[in-house]
């Protein structure tokens, strides 16, 4: 029986791992021949682009990968109540997403630095449609993984044909975000057929009360994941706002290698989170895994980094390394925030104090990054990073002790 009970977690941390693949690979894949095709000012332009939808993204995601997930990871078995939650939280998003496309409409016409590039823009309103219409949360929050999977092979592999076959020349960087766009979109559709065909859920627009409900229920779940976009993404966006755009290339460059070796660990944390929700008495035995697992990414980023990006980019220069480098402490620390953070303080329903770690570490990146960027650009932004993932760790293992100690003690007593 025991061993039953481990089976699903098993099945979901192989589709996970299998969907993670996906997301670093193909991007690594498309990216060196996307440089060799519209050139690194180009593609710079093209990721200085994407760093913006990420906010919006952000906003219409509003952190519901935690707290949706936690409201049907424990009602996952009712079936009213699952679709009184989908249709809640798809209605928040729609709304959300109208406020996004009126953010975006605004900046992109009356805003230079957007006006000057605006197709790109305005086909990446179609990637903020497919983000609506794939709500990955509720597969995360039944524990069925694999479909997760299926639906970002799709997307990636819609996006990798797309660019090989159709981005040709260097004026073809405008196209770029349309073909990513289609890979959502038909990612989007695929989701909405399973959620409804297979599991048969029934969806319907909820009343506004029930919105702003949801909105105040998933406040600190949002800011939690939102904060971080203030020094990650905001690194990448600033450089290229005060940078060219070669500059930002070297930054989402950095970014992706990073998040590569960071695959691991973003799947464990995903897979474990509504795992250890309903059986809290497994955290123990998991965290030195997490710990551990982070330091030898950490290493092995830091060693190999350049032998890699050797064999991955046709003209790997000096300043890419550079910052791969510096970004190389990166899984060691998100390792230690996941198990004494998310897998930690937010199992126990410590959400204020997650905020807080979050939101300390979020503002220290975003002060260093608005202190160094303008001088050392892509330097600036990488350091930013580091500095304010090493406090949201160190806050994350301190907050997490002491709550474990006074759990301790109240057990204890009784």
């Amino acid at each position: 029986m025991k061993f039953k009970k481990y089976i699903g977690l098993i099945e979901n941390f192989i589709s996970l791992s299998l969907f993670k693949v996906v997301d670093a690979i193909i991007p690594l894949i498309i990216i060196p021949y996307l440089i060799s095709v519209v050139g690194k000012d180009n593609y710079g332009i093209y990721a200085f682009a994407y760093a913006l939808i990420f906010y919006l993204i952000n906003i219409v995601q509003y952190g519901f990968s935690l707290s949706a997930v936690r409201l049907i990871a424990v009602n996952k078995d009712d079936k009213n109540k699952l679709n009184k939650i989908y249709s809640d939280v798809f209605t928040t998003q729609l709304y959300l997403s109208i406020v996004v496309f009126v953010i975006l409409f605004l900046l992109v016409f009356f805003v230079n630095k957007f006006k000057d590039n605006y197709l790109v823009y305005v086909f990446f309103t179609l990637l903020i449609l497919g983000e609506l219409l794939s709500p990955l949360w509720f597969f995360l929050g039944i524990e069925k993984m694999k479909f997760i999977t299926l639906i970002n092979l799709a997307s990636k592999s819609t996006f990798a044909i797309l660019v090989f076959l159709l981005v040709k020349t260097e004026s073809d960087f405008v196209y770029i975000s349309l073909y990513q766009s289609s890979g959502f979109i038909v990612a989007g559709i695929i989701t909405q057929f399973i959620i409804f065909r297979v599991f048969k859920v029934k969806l319907s627009l909820s009343p506004l009360k029930d919105v702003f409900a949801m909105l105040k229920h998933g406040l600190s779940a949002f800011l939690t994941m939102v904060t971080p976009t203030l020094y990650s993404n905001t690194s990448i966006f600033l450089v290229g706002v005060f940078g060219i755009p070669q500059y930002v290339t070297y930054m989402e460059i950095g970014s992706k290698v990073s998040g590569a070796f960071g695959v691991l660990n973003t799947v464990l944390t995903s897979v474990f989170y509504p795992f250890i929700n309903r059986n809290k008495n497994v955290i123990e035995r998991i965290k030195y895994f997490f710990v551990g697992l982070g330091l030898l990414l950490s290493l092995c980023m830091f060693f190999l980094s350049e032998f890699l990006i050797g064999l991955w980019l046709p003209e790997p220069s000096p300043e890419i390394i550079h910052v791969v480098k510096l970004l190389s402490p990166s899984p060691f620390l998100v390792s230690i925030i996941s198990t004494f953070g998310v897998n930690g303080l937010m199992v126990y329903n410590q959400d204020k104090i997650y905020l807080k770690t979050i939101a300390i570490g979020s503002v220290c990146g975003l002060i260093t990054g608005l202190i160094l960027i303008p001088k050392y650009f892509y330097i600036g932004g990488a350091i930013a990073i580091i500095l304010a993932r090493s406090v949201k760790a160190v806050l994350s293992y301190t907050y997490n002790r002491r709550m474990m100690k006074t759990i301790n003690i109240e057990e204890h007593e009784i």
